[in-house]
Protein backbone atom coordinates (compact mmCIF):
# COMPACT_ATOMS: atom_id res chain seq x y z
CA UNK A 1 0.00 0.00 0.00
CA UNK A 2 1.65 3.42 -0.81
CA UNK A 3 1.72 6.09 2.28
CA UNK A 4 1.38 9.32 2.51
CA UNK A 5 3.42 11.44 4.82
CA UNK A 6 1.25 14.36 5.03
CA UNK A 7 2.04 18.14 6.15
CA UNK A 8 5.18 17.95 7.29
CA UNK A 9 8.71 19.78 7.92
CA UNK A 10 11.00 18.65 5.66
CA UNK A 11 14.87 18.62 5.83
CA UNK A 12 15.73 16.87 2.45
CA UNK A 13 19.18 16.77 3.03
CA UNK A 14 22.33 18.50 4.15
CA UNK A 15 22.63 22.11 2.69
CA UNK A 16 19.30 21.95 1.10
CA UNK A 17 16.54 24.24 1.66
CA UNK A 18 13.94 23.26 3.85
CA UNK A 19 10.07 22.55 3.30
CA UNK A 20 8.17 23.69 6.46
CA UNK A 21 5.01 21.92 5.16
CA UNK A 22 5.65 18.86 2.25
CA UNK A 23 3.71 16.02 1.76
CA UNK A 24 6.10 12.70 0.56
CA UNK A 25 3.96 10.15 -1.29
CA UNK A 26 6.11 6.60 -0.99
CA UNK A 27 5.18 4.05 -3.66
CA UNK A 28 6.20 0.92 -3.21
CA UNK A 29 9.87 0.98 -1.88
CA UNK A 30 10.68 4.78 -3.15
CA UNK A 31 10.07 7.77 -2.87
CA UNK A 32 7.15 8.91 -5.53
CA UNK A 33 6.53 12.84 -5.26
CA UNK A 34 6.85 15.57 -3.06
CA UNK A 35 4.56 18.59 -2.87
CA UNK A 36 1.62 20.23 -1.35
CA UNK A 37 -1.68 18.96 -0.40
CA UNK A 38 -1.06 15.45 -2.53
CA UNK A 39 -3.90 13.75 -2.96
CA UNK A 40 -4.25 10.53 -0.89
CA UNK A 41 -6.09 8.39 -3.39
CA UNK A 42 -5.89 4.68 -1.58
CA UNK A 43 -2.36 5.77 0.12
CA UNK A 44 -1.84 4.70 4.27
CA UNK A 45 -1.77 8.65 5.15
CA UNK A 46 0.81 9.16 8.32
CA UNK A 47 0.25 13.00 9.66
CA UNK A 48 3.23 14.35 10.05
CA UNK A 49 2.24 17.86 11.19
CA UNK A 50 3.96 17.59 14.42
CA UNK A 51 7.17 16.04 12.98
CA UNK A 52 10.56 16.78 10.83
CA UNK A 53 11.83 14.55 8.12
CA UNK A 54 14.78 13.84 6.92
CA UNK A 55 16.81 11.39 5.63
CA UNK A 56 18.00 7.99 7.49
CA UNK A 57 21.48 7.78 9.15
CA UNK A 58 23.88 5.39 7.70
CA UNK A 59 25.63 4.01 10.52
CA UNK A 60 29.49 3.36 8.26
CA UNK A 61 31.36 1.75 10.90
CA UNK A 62 30.61 -0.43 13.26
CA UNK A 63 31.03 -4.13 15.15
CA UNK A 64 27.66 -5.37 16.11
CA UNK A 65 29.77 -8.60 17.36
CA UNK A 66 30.36 -6.26 20.79
CA UNK A 67 27.47 -5.84 21.70
CA UNK A 68 27.35 -7.78 25.15
CA UNK A 69 30.04 -5.99 25.96
CA UNK A 70 28.54 -2.32 26.57
CA UNK A 71 30.44 -0.07 29.33
CA UNK A 72 33.24 -3.66 29.63
CA UNK A 73 36.42 -1.47 29.10
CA UNK A 74 38.01 1.71 30.49
CA UNK A 75 40.52 3.84 30.00
CA UNK A 76 42.50 1.25 27.61
CA UNK A 77 44.29 2.47 24.27
CA UNK A 78 43.19 0.60 21.12
CA UNK A 79 45.74 -2.10 21.14
CA UNK A 80 45.39 -2.94 24.90
CA UNK A 81 41.25 -2.83 24.46
CA UNK A 82 42.14 -5.10 21.09
CA UNK A 83 43.58 -7.53 23.66
CA UNK A 84 41.09 -7.59 25.72
CA UNK A 85 38.65 -7.83 23.43
CA UNK A 86 40.02 -10.67 21.41
CA UNK A 87 42.61 -12.36 23.92
CA UNK A 88 45.05 -14.88 22.57
CA UNK A 89 42.97 -18.61 22.91
CA UNK A 90 40.67 -17.33 24.85
CA UNK A 91 37.58 -16.51 22.06
CA UNK A 92 35.51 -19.35 21.46
CA UNK A 93 32.97 -20.21 19.20
CA UNK A 94 29.58 -19.02 20.17
CA UNK A 95 25.93 -20.40 19.10
CA UNK A 96 24.23 -18.63 15.67
CA UNK A 97 21.68 -17.54 17.85
CA UNK A 98 23.74 -15.55 20.44
CA UNK A 99 25.29 -14.04 17.43
CA UNK A 100 21.37 -13.02 15.92
CA UNK A 101 20.89 -11.47 19.44
CA UNK A 102 23.97 -9.55 19.57
CA UNK A 103 22.94 -7.85 16.70
CA UNK A 104 19.58 -7.57 17.15
CA UNK A 105 21.02 -5.57 20.12
CA UNK A 106 22.43 -3.30 18.12
CA UNK A 107 19.82 -3.02 15.37
CA UNK A 108 17.28 -1.85 17.54
CA UNK A 109 19.47 0.87 19.28
CA UNK A 110 20.40 1.58 15.74
CA UNK A 111 16.69 2.00 14.75
CA UNK A 112 15.90 3.94 17.30
CA UNK A 113 18.81 6.68 17.04
CA UNK A 114 17.49 7.24 13.59
CA UNK A 115 19.48 4.77 11.93
CA UNK A 116 17.90 3.10 8.23
CA UNK A 117 21.47 1.59 6.93
CA UNK A 118 23.71 -0.75 8.99
CA UNK A 119 27.81 -1.03 7.63
CA UNK A 120 28.64 -3.79 9.97
CA UNK A 121 32.29 -4.77 10.20
CA UNK A 122 31.72 -8.00 11.68
CA UNK A 123 35.24 -9.04 13.14
CA UNK A 124 35.32 -13.36 12.64
CA UNK A 125 38.60 -14.44 14.39
CA UNK A 126 37.22 -17.77 14.30
CA UNK A 127 35.87 -17.85 11.00
CA UNK A 128 32.55 -18.97 11.79
CA UNK A 129 29.89 -19.63 9.63
CA UNK A 130 27.54 -18.41 12.47
CA UNK A 131 28.57 -15.46 13.13
CA UNK A 132 27.50 -13.84 9.80
CA UNK A 133 23.88 -16.23 9.53
CA UNK A 134 22.93 -14.78 12.74
CA UNK A 135 23.98 -10.95 11.92
CA UNK A 136 22.24 -10.94 8.45
CA UNK A 137 19.27 -12.64 10.11
CA UNK A 138 18.55 -10.20 12.50
CA UNK A 139 18.93 -7.18 10.13
CA UNK A 140 16.09 -9.13 8.07
CA UNK A 141 13.99 -9.37 11.16
CA UNK A 142 14.11 -5.95 12.04
CA UNK A 143 14.33 -4.69 8.78
CA UNK A 144 17.26 -2.96 8.64
CA UNK A 145 19.55 -2.06 5.36
CA UNK A 146 22.89 -3.67 6.21
CA UNK A 147 26.11 -3.97 4.12
CA UNK A 148 27.90 -6.49 6.37
CA UNK A 149 31.64 -7.55 5.56
CA UNK A 150 33.32 -10.72 5.70
CA UNK A 151 35.83 -10.17 7.97
CA UNK A 152 39.68 -11.18 6.92
CA UNK A 153 43.36 -11.22 7.99
CA UNK A 154 46.37 -13.87 6.42
CA UNK A 155 49.01 -12.63 8.54
CA UNK A 156 49.71 -14.52 11.51
CA UNK A 157 49.13 -13.30 14.90
CA UNK A 158 53.63 -12.07 15.69
CA UNK A 159 54.09 -10.82 12.13
CA UNK A 160 53.10 -7.55 12.83
CA UNK A 161 53.62 -6.91 16.41
CA UNK A 162 56.70 -4.07 16.67
CA UNK A 163 59.46 -5.16 18.97
CA UNK A 164 57.83 -8.16 19.75
CA UNK A 165 61.81 -10.15 19.65
CA UNK A 166 63.18 -7.20 21.70
CA UNK A 167 60.20 -6.85 24.57
CA UNK A 168 58.34 -10.07 24.95
CA UNK A 169 59.46 -13.26 26.58
CA UNK A 170 60.85 -15.88 24.47
CA UNK A 171 58.29 -18.42 26.08
CA UNK A 172 55.25 -15.82 25.08
CA UNK A 173 56.77 -14.91 21.64
CA UNK A 174 56.84 -18.66 20.96
CA UNK A 175 53.12 -19.61 22.17
CA UNK A 176 52.41 -16.41 20.11
CA UNK A 177 53.67 -18.01 17.07
CA UNK A 178 51.29 -20.89 17.19
CA UNK A 179 48.35 -18.53 16.25
CA UNK A 180 48.75 -18.78 12.36
CA UNK A 181 46.31 -17.04 9.94
CA UNK A 182 44.42 -18.92 7.17
CA UNK A 183 45.52 -18.28 3.63
CA UNK A 184 43.88 -15.49 1.72
CA UNK A 185 42.22 -18.03 -0.60
CA UNK A 186 40.08 -18.97 2.28
CA UNK A 187 39.40 -15.88 3.32
CA UNK A 188 37.99 -15.46 0.02
CA UNK A 189 36.06 -18.47 -0.18
CA UNK A 190 34.21 -17.76 3.09
CA UNK A 191 33.44 -14.36 1.13
CA UNK A 192 31.82 -16.28 -1.89
CA UNK A 193 29.87 -18.56 0.79
CA UNK A 194 28.31 -15.39 2.15
CA UNK A 195 27.82 -13.68 -0.68
CA UNK A 196 26.03 -16.53 -2.23
CA UNK A 197 23.75 -17.15 0.55
CA UNK A 198 23.06 -13.54 1.80
CA UNK A 199 23.92 -10.76 -0.87
CA UNK A 200 20.23 -9.06 -2.31
CA UNK A 201 18.29 -10.89 0.11
CA UNK A 202 15.78 -8.99 1.88
CA UNK A 203 14.55 -6.98 -1.84
CA UNK A 204 18.17 -6.15 -1.75
CA UNK A 205 18.26 -4.46 1.30
CA UNK A 206 21.50 -7.02 2.85
CA UNK A 207 24.43 -6.91 0.65
CA UNK A 208 27.53 -8.53 1.69
CA UNK A 209 30.96 -6.72 1.65
CA UNK A 210 34.87 -7.31 1.87
CA UNK A 211 36.26 -6.36 4.97
CA UNK A 212 40.07 -6.99 4.90
CA UNK A 213 40.61 -6.01 8.56
CA UNK A 214 43.36 -3.61 8.17
CA UNK A 215 46.46 -3.70 5.89
CA UNK A 216 49.15 -4.19 8.69
CA UNK A 217 46.99 -7.53 9.88
CA UNK A 218 46.60 -8.79 5.37
CA UNK A 219 49.16 -9.81 2.59
CA UNK A 220 49.44 -7.53 -0.42
CA UNK A 221 47.66 -10.53 -2.40
CA UNK A 222 44.76 -10.79 -0.22
CA UNK A 223 44.50 -6.98 -1.21
CA UNK A 224 45.08 -6.84 -4.31
CA UNK A 225 42.05 -9.58 -4.41
CA UNK A 226 39.68 -7.77 -2.62
CA UNK A 227 39.84 -4.66 -4.83
CA UNK A 228 39.40 -7.21 -8.13
CA UNK A 229 36.36 -8.59 -6.68
CA UNK A 230 35.13 -5.20 -5.43
CA UNK A 231 35.73 -3.38 -8.73
CA UNK A 232 34.46 -6.44 -10.71
CA UNK A 233 30.85 -6.68 -8.29
CA UNK A 234 30.94 -2.84 -7.27
CA UNK A 235 30.75 -3.72 -3.74
CA UNK A 236 32.30 -1.80 -0.88
CA UNK A 237 36.00 -2.83 0.72
CA UNK A 238 36.56 -1.12 4.50
CA UNK A 239 39.77 -1.93 6.34
CA UNK A 240 40.69 -0.30 9.49
CA UNK A 241 43.60 2.29 8.55
CA UNK A 242 46.03 4.23 10.86
CA UNK A 243 43.55 4.21 13.51
CA UNK A 244 46.13 4.63 16.21
CA UNK A 245 49.64 5.77 16.38
CA UNK A 246 51.00 1.98 17.11
CA UNK A 247 49.02 1.22 12.99
CA UNK A 248 51.41 4.14 11.62
CA UNK A 249 54.62 2.50 13.15
CA UNK A 250 53.79 -0.58 12.14
CA UNK A 251 53.32 0.99 8.54
CA UNK A 252 56.82 2.16 8.81
CA UNK A 253 58.27 -1.51 10.10
CA UNK A 254 56.59 -3.29 7.37
CA UNK A 255 56.73 -1.07 4.23
CA UNK A 256 59.18 1.03 4.99
CA UNK A 257 56.69 4.15 4.24
CA UNK A 258 53.44 5.41 5.27
CA UNK A 259 50.38 2.95 4.98
CA UNK A 260 48.71 4.77 2.52
CA UNK A 261 51.81 5.21 0.13
CA UNK A 262 51.97 1.81 -0.02
CA UNK A 263 48.17 0.76 -0.80
CA UNK A 264 48.87 3.44 -3.36
CA UNK A 265 51.99 1.24 -4.65
CA UNK A 266 49.62 -1.86 -4.96
CA UNK A 267 47.00 -0.49 -6.66
CA UNK A 268 44.05 -1.12 -3.84
CA UNK A 269 42.71 2.97 -3.35
CA UNK A 270 39.97 2.92 -5.23
CA UNK A 271 36.34 4.82 -5.12
CA UNK A 272 35.04 1.64 -3.58
CA UNK A 273 37.31 1.95 -0.93
CA UNK A 274 36.93 3.25 2.72
CA UNK A 275 39.06 3.62 5.50
CA UNK A 276 38.10 3.22 8.41
CA UNK A 277 39.23 5.71 11.16
CA UNK A 278 42.51 7.22 8.88
CA UNK A 279 43.83 9.59 12.24
CA UNK A 280 47.16 9.17 11.49
CA UNK A 281 47.74 9.88 7.80
CA UNK A 282 50.48 12.53 5.95
CA UNK A 283 49.59 15.03 4.01
CA UNK A 284 50.49 13.22 1.49
CA UNK A 285 48.21 10.34 2.11
CA UNK A 286 45.42 12.61 2.26
CA UNK A 287 46.20 13.80 -0.79
CA UNK A 288 46.14 10.38 -2.05
CA UNK A 289 42.82 9.48 -0.60
CA UNK A 290 41.34 12.57 -2.57
CA UNK A 291 43.16 11.82 -6.06
CA UNK A 292 41.54 7.94 -6.12
CA UNK A 293 38.57 9.33 -4.42
CA UNK A 294 38.25 7.19 -1.49
CA UNK A 295 35.91 7.29 1.54
CA UNK A 296 37.01 7.66 5.11
CA UNK A 297 34.70 6.49 7.79
CA UNK A 298 34.88 9.43 10.95
CA UNK A 299 34.21 7.58 14.29
CA UNK A 300 34.95 10.33 16.80
CA UNK A 301 33.56 9.10 19.81
CA UNK A 302 35.36 5.15 19.79
CA UNK A 303 38.61 7.53 19.04
CA UNK A 304 38.50 10.00 21.84
CA UNK A 305 37.69 7.01 24.18
CA UNK A 306 40.52 5.12 23.21
CA UNK A 307 42.59 7.83 22.93
CA UNK A 308 43.55 6.90 19.23
CA UNK A 309 43.69 10.76 18.50
CA UNK A 310 41.79 13.02 16.18
CA UNK A 311 41.28 12.55 12.61
CA UNK A 312 42.00 15.10 10.70
CA UNK A 313 38.22 16.22 9.38
CA UNK A 314 38.64 19.94 8.24
CA UNK A 315 42.33 18.92 6.05
CA UNK A 316 40.04 15.95 4.47
CA UNK A 317 37.15 18.57 4.04
CA UNK A 318 38.66 20.88 2.33
CA UNK A 319 40.31 18.31 0.22
CA UNK A 320 36.84 16.66 -1.12
CA UNK A 321 36.72 13.39 0.70
CA UNK A 322 34.41 11.96 0.97
CA UNK A 323 33.52 11.29 5.01
CA UNK A 324 31.26 8.78 6.36
CA UNK A 325 30.17 8.90 10.00
CA UNK A 326 30.25 5.55 12.32
CA UNK A 327 29.96 5.16 15.83
CA UNK A 328 32.74 2.02 15.54
CA UNK A 329 31.65 -0.89 18.06
CA UNK A 330 29.14 -0.72 21.29
CA UNK A 331 32.38 -1.89 23.48
CA UNK A 332 34.60 1.48 22.20
CA UNK A 333 31.87 4.01 21.56
CA UNK A 334 29.43 1.61 23.92
CA UNK A 335 26.19 2.78 22.71
CA UNK A 336 25.34 2.68 18.77
CA UNK A 337 23.42 6.22 18.99
CA UNK A 338 24.70 8.01 16.42
CA UNK A 339 22.86 11.28 17.56
CA UNK A 340 25.99 11.23 20.10
CA UNK A 341 28.29 10.52 16.89
CA UNK A 342 26.60 13.29 15.23
CA UNK A 343 27.56 16.11 18.34
CA UNK A 344 30.73 14.61 18.85
CA UNK A 345 31.64 14.48 14.77
CA UNK A 346 30.41 18.20 14.65
CA UNK A 347 32.50 19.65 18.14
CA UNK A 348 35.76 17.78 18.51
CA UNK A 349 37.25 19.32 15.77
CA UNK A 350 37.35 22.79 17.46
CA UNK A 351 39.77 22.12 19.80
CA UNK A 352 43.21 23.50 19.20
CA UNK A 353 41.72 25.64 15.69
CA UNK A 354 41.26 29.06 16.51
CA UNK A 355 40.53 29.79 12.86
CA UNK A 356 36.37 28.96 13.42
CA UNK A 357 36.17 29.55 9.75
CA UNK A 358 37.47 26.02 9.41
CA UNK A 359 35.23 24.51 11.89
CA UNK A 360 33.06 21.35 10.78
CA UNK A 361 29.09 22.22 11.12
CA UNK A 362 26.06 20.53 11.96
CA UNK A 363 25.12 20.89 8.14
CA UNK A 364 28.85 19.22 7.17
CA UNK A 365 28.30 16.34 10.62
CA UNK A 366 24.25 15.46 8.84
CA UNK A 367 25.95 15.04 5.33
CA UNK A 368 28.43 12.81 6.95
CA UNK A 369 25.85 10.81 8.54
CA UNK A 370 23.56 10.64 5.10
CA UNK A 371 24.87 11.35 2.04
CA UNK A 372 28.64 10.73 3.22
CA UNK A 373 27.85 6.91 4.32
CA UNK A 374 25.71 6.43 1.94
CA UNK A 375 28.79 6.98 -0.54
CA UNK A 376 30.73 4.83 1.49
CA UNK A 377 28.46 2.01 0.80
CA UNK A 378 28.14 2.48 -2.68
CA UNK A 379 24.46 3.52 -2.11
CA UNK A 380 24.36 7.19 -3.12
CA UNK A 381 22.43 6.91 -5.95
CA UNK A 382 19.47 4.65 -3.56
CA UNK A 383 19.67 6.70 0.03
CA UNK A 384 20.60 9.79 1.85
CA UNK A 385 18.32 11.90 0.36
CA UNK A 386 14.61 13.07 0.76
CA UNK A 387 14.22 13.36 -3.29
CA UNK A 388 11.79 11.66 -5.82
CA UNK A 389 12.95 8.60 -6.44
CA UNK A 390 15.05 7.81 -3.93
CA UNK A 391 14.73 5.27 -1.78
CA UNK A 392 11.92 5.75 1.08
CA UNK A 393 14.20 5.43 4.58
CA UNK A 394 13.27 8.26 6.56
CA UNK A 395 13.07 9.11 10.27
CA UNK A 396 10.08 11.33 11.41
CA UNK A 397 11.19 13.38 14.68
CA UNK A 398 9.14 15.14 17.50
CA UNK A 399 9.12 18.39 16.66
CA UNK A 400 7.66 18.91 19.81
CA UNK A 401 10.55 17.53 21.56
CA UNK A 402 12.00 19.63 23.74
CA UNK A 403 15.49 20.21 21.76
CA UNK A 404 13.52 21.63 19.02
CA UNK A 405 11.07 24.24 20.82
CA UNK A 406 11.17 26.78 19.49
CA UNK A 407 12.04 25.71 15.73
CA UNK A 408 14.82 27.88 14.23
CA UNK A 409 17.14 25.39 12.54
CA UNK A 410 16.56 22.07 12.48
CA UNK A 411 19.72 20.39 11.22
CA UNK A 412 21.66 22.22 14.37
CA UNK A 413 18.87 21.28 16.60
CA UNK A 414 19.11 17.25 15.73
CA UNK A 415 22.81 17.60 16.28
CA UNK A 416 23.10 19.11 19.08
CA UNK A 417 19.69 19.33 21.25
CA UNK A 418 17.58 16.17 21.08
CA UNK A 419 18.63 12.47 22.18
CA UNK A 420 16.94 9.44 20.38
CA UNK A 421 13.60 9.92 21.82
CA UNK A 422 12.88 12.49 19.58
CA UNK A 423 13.14 9.85 16.78
CA UNK A 424 9.38 8.66 16.49
CA UNK A 425 8.49 6.91 13.21
CA UNK A 426 11.36 5.19 10.91
CA UNK A 427 10.74 4.05 7.21
CA UNK A 428 13.57 1.96 5.21
CA UNK A 429 12.68 0.65 1.82
CA UNK A 430 9.28 2.18 2.56
CA UNK A 431 8.27 -0.11 5.06
CA UNK A 432 7.85 1.50 8.50
CA UNK A 433 10.09 -0.88 10.82
CA UNK A 434 9.26 1.57 13.93
CA UNK A 435 5.93 3.32 14.64
CA UNK A 436 5.72 5.65 17.00
CA UNK A 437 8.52 4.01 19.05
CA UNK A 438 7.20 0.72 18.52
CA UNK A 439 9.66 -1.90 16.48
CA UNK A 440 6.94 -3.67 14.20
CA UNK A 441 8.75 -6.34 13.02
CA UNK A 442 10.03 -8.02 16.18
CA UNK A 443 8.30 -9.12 19.35
CA UNK A 444 10.99 -6.72 21.51
CA UNK A 445 9.49 -7.65 25.23
CA UNK A 446 10.26 -11.57 24.28
CA UNK A 447 13.61 -10.54 22.31
CA UNK A 448 14.93 -8.26 25.26
CA UNK A 449 14.26 -10.97 27.56
CA UNK A 450 16.34 -13.79 26.12
CA UNK A 451 18.82 -11.16 25.04
CA UNK A 452 19.45 -10.38 28.61
CA UNK A 453 19.21 -13.71 29.56
CA UNK A 454 21.86 -15.29 26.69
CA UNK A 455 24.36 -11.97 27.61
CA UNK A 456 24.15 -12.91 31.67
CA UNK A 457 25.46 -16.58 30.39
CA UNK A 458 27.93 -14.64 28.24
CA UNK A 459 29.48 -12.67 30.94
CA UNK A 460 29.78 -15.87 33.31
CA UNK A 461 30.67 -18.29 30.79
CA UNK A 462 33.32 -16.59 28.73
CA UNK A 463 34.05 -13.50 30.18
CA UNK A 464 36.36 -14.69 33.24
CA UNK A 465 38.36 -16.51 30.92
CA UNK A 466 39.15 -13.96 28.81
CA UNK A 467 40.03 -12.10 31.48
CA UNK A 468 42.67 -14.44 32.36
CA UNK A 469 44.03 -14.93 29.44
CA UNK A 470 44.84 -11.72 29.31
CA UNK A 471 47.18 -10.91 32.03
CA UNK A 472 50.15 -12.81 30.69
CA UNK A 473 50.63 -10.96 27.96
CA UNK A 474 49.42 -7.45 29.14
CA UNK A 475 52.46 -6.17 29.94
CA UNK A 476 54.25 -6.50 26.28
CA UNK A 477 51.06 -4.70 24.80
CA UNK A 478 52.07 -1.95 27.64
CA UNK A 479 55.54 -1.57 26.27
CA UNK A 480 54.33 -1.66 22.76
CA UNK A 481 51.87 1.22 23.13
CA UNK A 482 54.37 3.43 25.65
CA UNK A 483 57.35 3.09 22.96
CA UNK A 484 55.18 4.18 20.36
CA UNK A 485 53.79 6.95 22.27
CA UNK A 486 57.72 8.09 21.50
CA UNK A 487 58.24 6.51 18.55
CA UNK A 488 58.53 9.35 15.51
CA UNK A 489 56.64 8.35 12.18
CA UNK A 490 55.44 10.87 9.57
CA UNK A 491 52.45 11.63 10.61
CA UNK A 492 53.81 12.80 13.88
CA UNK A 493 53.89 16.65 12.55
CA UNK A 494 49.89 18.04 12.22
CA UNK A 495 46.78 18.75 14.30
CA UNK A 496 46.10 17.52 17.29
CA UNK A 497 45.94 13.79 17.86
CA UNK A 498 46.90 12.90 21.35
CA UNK A 499 46.67 14.36 24.04
CA UNK A 500 50.24 15.42 24.62
CA UNK A 501 50.23 19.26 24.87
CA UNK A 502 52.02 19.67 21.89
CA UNK A 503 50.88 22.83 19.91
CA UNK A 504 49.17 22.12 16.29
CA UNK A 505 51.37 22.85 13.42
CA UNK A 506 54.74 22.03 15.85
CA UNK A 507 56.03 18.93 15.93
CA UNK A 508 54.89 16.25 18.08
CA UNK A 509 57.95 15.56 20.68
CA UNK A 510 56.95 14.71 23.76
CA UNK A 511 54.08 12.53 24.90
CA UNK A 512 53.34 12.01 29.07
CA UNK A 513 54.73 7.94 28.32
CA UNK A 514 58.52 9.69 28.03
CA UNK A 515 59.24 9.26 31.65
CA UNK A 516 57.93 5.18 32.15
CA UNK A 517 59.48 4.25 28.57
CA UNK A 518 63.22 4.40 29.38
CA UNK A 519 63.79 2.03 26.34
Amino acid sequence: MPILIKDAYLVPGAGRPHLPRADILVEGDRIAAIGRDLPAGDAEVIDASDRIVLPGFVNAHTHSNESFEQGFYDALPLEVWLLHKYPPFAVKPLPERVHYLRTMLLAIESVRSGVTTVQDDLINRLGETEIFDGAAAAYRDIGLRAAITTSMSDRDMIEPLPWVDEMLAPSLRDELATIKAKPWPDHIALFERHFAKWDGTSDGRIRVILGPLGPQWCSDELMQATTEISLARRIPVHTHTLESKVHAVQGEMLYGKPIVEHLADIGVLTPNFTLNHAIWLTDRELDLVAEHGCSVTHNPVSNLKLGAGIARIPAMIARGINIALGTDGTCTSDRADMLRSLATAAIVHRVGEMDYATWPTAEDAVRMATEGGARSALLHNETGTVTVGMKADLILYDRSDYGFIPLKDAVAQLTYAVNPEAVRTVLVDGRVVMRERILTGIDEPAIKAEMKEEAERYLRDHVPAMEAAVKRFEPYWRQMQLRAGVETVPASTAPVRLPCGCHPGFAHTRTPFTAEWTG
